[in-house]
């Protein structure tokens, strides 16, 4: 297996230290540098050009957000931002932005020792599974049919979007949800997999980039056109027969929001009316879901290979079967656009 080479940048010589600890804990990867400020981070990402680098946000000097964005430009790196909790708006709407420039997930910076830990595990699972996503010059509608599976009829109602996914999804969230149209027309339900506190600044930022109605799903709220609903990083999100969502409080799901939790429910309400999808992300969270919907009529979608950050949760969906088709962020969202449109001329 190919050695991973990672760069460190924090401005703290002992969280580098922790860092390099339970990144080297995983098999196959190498720390090749170390930077404690922006403008050493560029510089060492240009000269070592490492596959991967793992930023702080606070840094001395030029901040992790500048830089991220500077190494975006010259030489498009994956990067896992492990952060501080984020304080006040515009602080949080440059660093969801830098979700579309290289950043591939945001990770918060434990409080406790037992934390680093886990953050480690996490870090490693995700480092060895990324991929290099280049700037986008031109997109085409390039839609692949899996072997075996006949085109899906596009000739069909979609009264929601139910959008899954893990790391790399929230940028690519963002490219489908903008080439929805306006107005938007299904109502959109987003499970993404988010540490607990960084939701809300997910759907403020997705808010302002769309100028949408964007907001976490409050308890009893009913499926309504053109309005997007995020799930709540701290609890289980269902959808009931009646279209009316419901959270509970988590429990044993491996993952909190859980994707195939939310796939699942809507078996039961109207699933020919459901366009589902799961986007970039590590494991199979979603597949059993997307499955079940797709046997029950639902329009099933994964993100294709080329334009997934991690390759994880859309290839697992289309080696068992559960989608019809794989595509990229772009076109999906113009799919959607194009069946909501033609239904309601």
């Amino acid at each position: 297996m190919t050695v991973t080479r990672v760069l460190i940048v924090d401005d703290s010589a002992t969280v580098r230290a922790v860092l390099r600890r339970v990144l080297t804990s995983g098999k196959h990867i190498e720390v090749v540098g170390e930077a404690e400020d922006g403008l050493s981070a560029i510089h060492l990402a240009l000269e070592l050009k490492p596959d991967a680098i793992v930023m702080d946000l606070d840094l001395p000097g030029v901040d992790g957000i500048t830089a991220t964005e500077e190494i975006y430009r010259k030489r498009p790196t994956p990067v896992l931002v492990v952060t501080s909790k984020l304080a006040g708006r515009e602080e949080i709407l440059r660093a969801f932005g830098t979700l579309r420039r290289g950043v591939v997930g945001i990770f918060p910076k434990p409080r406790t020792p037992g934390r680093w830990e886990e953050l480690g595990a996490a870090l490693v699972e995700t480092v060895q599974q990324l991929r290099v996503i280049e700037p986008p010059m031109s997109v085409t509608d390039n839609a692949s049919v899996p072997g075996g599976i006949e085109r899906p009829s596009l000739r069909r109602t979609v009264r929601l979007l139910a959008i899954g996914a893990s790391t790399g999804g929230p940028g690519a969230i963002c490219e489908l949800l903008r080439h929805l149209g306006r107005p938007v027309q299904p109502a959109v339900c987003v499970i993404q997999h988010i540490a607990e506190g960084f939701d809300q600044g997910l759907a403020e930022w997705l808010a302002h980039e769309l100028k949408l109605d964007v907001r976490l799903v409050e308890e009893g709220e009913s499926l309504t056109e053109g309005k997007i609903r995020i799930a709540p990083a701290d609890r289980t999100l269902r959808i009931d027969e009646q279209g009316f969502y419901r959270l509970e409080t988590s429990s044993s799901e491996a993952y909190s929001p859980s994707i195939d939790t939310v796939f699942g429910s809507l078996v039961a309400w109207r699933p020919t009316q459901v366009a589902a999808v799961l986007l970039s992300g590590m494991g199979r969270d979603g597949v059993t879901g997307l499955l079940a919907l797709r046997e029950a009529g639902a329009l099933t979608i994964v993100q294709n290979e080329e334009s997934s950050s991690v390759f994880g949760m859309p290839k697992v969906a289309l080696k068992e079967g559960a989608a019809e088709l794989a595509m990229n962020p772009e076109a999906i969202g113009r799919l959607i656009r194009s069946i909501t449109e033609e239904v309601s001329a």
